[in-house]
């Protein structure tokens, strides 16, 4: 036999080797292909239900060994429960007949005797108005709260567009669940608690950017506390923003906040009767900010009518993002105060856009055309480091921002002291200028202490409105750390400091939205000062109901300050 006819033999044999384990491969591949198409379709709900029933067997343990430390979590897990089961209830065939059928009804029988819900809602208002009568009886003074809520109405029917067009029943609607959501927070012990925890809870998440703040910045994130050294406040409070953003890019990756906006349209359509543009916007600034929260309606807002966007941009003054929650608390504000004025905005400032633009055409966005879209073209990676670097100039934006306004801040008050000091005055300052300008405000909201109290409120909401809310929350906070305020006084200001209302926002605004919709940039410019009084009202309000409800408000102190400090010894 020749060498050549062995080595021909040889490669045969191997290819033929080669041929039938490349078979053997792509059979046994095609099985679990198969085999995997089989189980596919219960392989998601088979590993939900794994899932949850660990979960809820860890959960039993955890409430059997130690129910104090697990009760946050297993009333959490209740609400959730609640929530699920009512969406379920509420998407179903029967409940959408039965809902027609009685919406139907409801409103031929409105037609035919409409005093009968206008009574019905005067009878809620005054039950309501009488168990705040009767709650602040041994502390009528909150009651004083009052004349600031009617003159803030009645200031808004003055300066409205159109007085005779204004929808009461929306109006009186919003205004009745706002006023509900903060008894349940407020008032209800169990309400307080649970969002007691929730506001612990997400202080407790935020911390977690310290983390690594300090890997990448070392000492200068977690300084040593030396007596009259304050920490450096763009490496502490500011990096927070961008572990935020993360993590609120990840839900949206994963359409948990499109989910629950979604849901809240159809609940704020029967409470309320808002639009579904109108609606999701106020819920979503809650979470996102006045810039970030106008993208879930980005394809709609072409669409909009005036008061549509009225609303949108007065909604977005209202309130405050979620990123810059951990700053304000780092500054010296309650979380429970920031959680809650952050909830009670949506409503409010639905309310109060109503009132100051009232709808006088026809929507042009039906509920069930309305989408929110959940398209991610980046991936899980992609989407978690991308939104941590895009807050990066959003940091020094805002540093950058409070370097100039604190230092022209200090300006005017050295021009305001040496006009004073000519002509026999020491003292004066710019702020002082927005304290007497806001005075009778204050005094209304509840702020009846003392002159110095309410005159110090006051400069704090104008400083919020002439200047920004992350200078007056540090004013705030300092005056805390002196003492200088009553745990009422930090109570009002801090409901009444918690939104975007100033000038500043006003261009921010024009831009933001007349980049999203170039057509209506001047319906947006034409409509943003009026929009940004209601705004303010709205975050006033707010604080007013606040002052009206809590009858033991609590004193909150910057997170950075510790009384245990030490001091470098002179050398």
């Amino acid at each position: 036999m020749k060498v050549s006819d062995v080595e021909d033999t040889g490669s045969s044999v191997l290819q033929r080797s080669y041929s039938l384990a490349s078979k053997s491969l792509e059979n046994n591949f095609n099985f679990l292909e198969k085999f995997w198409l089989k189980l596919k379709p219960y392989f998601g709900i088979g590993s939900l239900i794994v899932f949850l029933l660990a979960f809820h067997g860890f959960l039993i343990a955890a409430g059997i060994h130690n129910y104090q430390k697990a009760a946050p979590l297993i009333y959490i897990t209740l609400f959730l429960w609640l929530v699920f089961i009512l969406n379920f209830a509420v998407t179903t065939e029967a409940f959408q007949g039965i809902y027609t059928d009685f919406s139907q009804k409801l409103v031929e029988f409105v037609e035919q005797k409409r005093f009968v819900p206008v009574g019905l809602k005067i009878g809620f208002i005054l039950a309501l108005l009488a168990f705040t009568i009767v709650d602040s009886i041994h502390d009528i003074s909150r009651l004083s709260g009052f004349f600031a809520y009617i003159f803030y109405i009645g200031f808004m029917f003055a300066f409205s567009n159109n007085r005779m067009k204004i929808n009461w029943s929306v109006v009186s609607s919003a205004l009745i669940m706002h006023y509900c959501l903060a008894l349940i927070i407020l008032k209800w012990s169990t309400g307080q608690w649970f969002f007691q925890q929730i506001a612990q809870l997400i202080v407790g998440f935020l911390e977690f950017a310290q983390v690594g703040a300090k890997f990448v910045f070392g000492f200068i994130a977690g300084p040593p506390n030396i007596c009259d050294l304050a920490p450096v406040f763009i490496f502490t409070s500011l990096q927070t923003l961008i572990y935020f953003s993360a993590v609120v890019a990840l839900l949206f990756y994963f359409g948990i906040i499109q989910v629950v906006l979604k849901k809240s349209t159809w609940f704020m359509k029967v409470l309320i009767g808002t639009t579904p543009v109108e609606s999701v916007n106020a819920w979503a600034c809650t979470f996102l900010g006045m810039t970030e929260a106008p993208l879930m309606i980005a394809p709609y807002f072409e669409k909009c009518t005036d008061s549509e966007i009225f609303a949108i941009v007065t909604s977005g003054f209202a309130c405050v993002a979620g990123t810059v929650f951990a700053a304000y608390v780092a500054l010296g504000a309650c979380p429970i105060y920031l959680l809650t004025a952050s909830l009670l905005s949506a409503p409010m400032s639905l309310a109060c856009s109503k009132i100051m633009f009232p709808e006088v055409e026809e929507t042009r966005i039906k509920e069930e055309d309305f989408q929110l879209d959940h398209s991610h073209k980046k991936g899980f990676f992609d989407t978690l480091c991308s939104a941590g670097v895009s807050m990066v100039p959003t940091v020094f934006a805002i540093g950058a921002t409070l370097v100039v306004i604190m230092s022209l801040l200090a300006l005017l008050d050295t021009v305001m002291n040496y006009i004073g000091d000519l002509i026999g005055y020491e003292g004066w300052t710019f702020q002082m200028l927005f304290g007497y300008a806001f005075f009778p405000l204050a005094y209304m909201m509840g702020v009846t202490d003392d002159v110095n109290q309410t005159l110090l409120v006051a400069q704090l909401m104008g400083t919020k409105t002439a200047v920004n809310e992350f200078v007056a929350y540090n004013n705030l906070g300092n005056l805390q750390k002196a003492e200088k305020l009553h745990p009422k006084s930090i109570l009002i200001a801090t409901y009444a400091l918690c939104g975007f209302s100033n000038f500043s926002s006003m261009g921010m605004s024009i831009e933001f939205l007349g980049g999203l919709a170039p057509s209506k940039r001047s319906t947006v410019s034409n409509l943003v000062l009026r929009a940004l009084c209601a705004g303010s009202i709205a975050c006033f309000m707010n604080a007013t109901v606040a002052g009206i409800l809590v009858s033991s408000p609590q004193r909150c102190e910057a997170s950075q300050q510790n009384q245990h400090c030490f001091r470098i010894p002179n050398s």
